[in-house]
């Protein structure tokens, strides 16, 4: 009697085993009874992480030519020494780059679908396919007396500052336009609805 009783409860236990383990099993596999995951992010943070660029951002590209003139002569007490000028004429042309501080664009939400766009100050980012030659060398008779024109500091004088400050001023008007429609086309494959405002210094 006492070895059927044990024999049963033994049989009993590895039921219990069988399906309480099969059910663990089954309850891992479940959808319903695993924790459920709220996965948020409001158009606003799309739009705001989408317009954080951090790198300069080229917005227009400007071909520029020209002929700069360079002339050196030798002075005598106040007066120039007739016959002892060097005028070189450097042919050149370039492709400006033109565009912002992607990182320094800021973006504020003003209202339902509603945003400001700020935008920094216009810049010269840089150039490329350049070509610099001298097209033209007039030397007076007493000229090799007088030191000759540097080419070198004649390509840096053609790129400084004034010249980068007035061709960024010259195409203001399409770096807005060409700003406005960056970003609108980012903002709107997002969210279509959203209407902009753009504030630029």
């Amino acid at each position: 009697m006492r070895t059927l009783l044990v024999s049963v409860l033994v049989v009993a236990v590895g039921i219990v085993a069988f399906f309480g383990g099969g059910a663990l099993a089954l309850k891992d596999q479940l959808p319903f009874e695993k924790p459920l995951e709220v996965i948020t992010e409001s158009s606003n943070e799309k739009i705001v992480t989408a317009v954080e660029r951090q790198e300069q951002l080229v917005l227009l590209s400007a071909n520029v030519q020209g002929l700069s003139t360079e002339t050196v002569e030798r002075v005598v007490m106040g007066k120039s020494v007739p016959g002892t000028s060097r005028t070189q004429f450097v042919k050149y042309t370039y492709r400006a780059k033109l565009g912002i501080e992607g990182g320094d664009v800021t973006v504020e939400e003003t209202g339902e679908n509603r945003y400001l766009i700020s935008v920094p100050d216009f810049i010269f980012i840089g150039h490329d396919n350049g070509k610099f030659e001298t097209a033209l060398e007039d030397n007076g008779v007493l000229s090799w007396g007088t030191p000759k024109i540097d080419t070198a500091k004649t390509i840096t004088e053609i790129l400084n500052d004034d010249t980068k400050a007035e061709q960024v001023k010259e195409n203001r008007d399409l770096l807005k336009g060409q700003t406005r429609n960056f970003y609108t086309g980012i903002i709107h494959s997002i969210d279509d609805q959203v209407k902009l405002e753009f504030e630029f210094r």
